[in-house]
């Protein structure tokens, strides 16, 4: 873990205040999530993973045994991508 001197850096008084009372902040960039902020107190040990999920072999288990999809998965895909209209040209830009 890295550790910034609280000098290095303005948090604003809400974000301070949300801390105290144990909520995470999440940090906005161009209106999508870049970081958040939690109280220390509220960490778990490091030795523990804070990975939410399955183990990858569990998760590839669970798909090998899943059914394939029928045949109209592809006809309503299409139909859902259709309904939506064009993609933009750069699906990424700030809308």
């Amino acid at each position: 873990m890295t550790t910034v001197n609280a000098d290095d850096v303005r948090i604003p008084r809400r974000a301070r205040e949300a801390l105290a009372r144990h909520e995470e902040v999440v940090i906005l960039n161009r209106d999508r999530p870049v970081y958040v902020l939690s109280n220390p107190g509220d960490r778990t040990p490091a030795s523990t993973s804070l990975r939410n999920g399955r183990p990858l072999r569990e998760a590839i288990a669970i798909l090998a045994a899943a059914p394939l999809p029928d045949d109209r998965l592809g006809r309503d895909l299409e139909a859902i991508r259709e309904s939506i209209g064009r993609m933009p040209a750069d699906p990424w830009a700030h809308s």
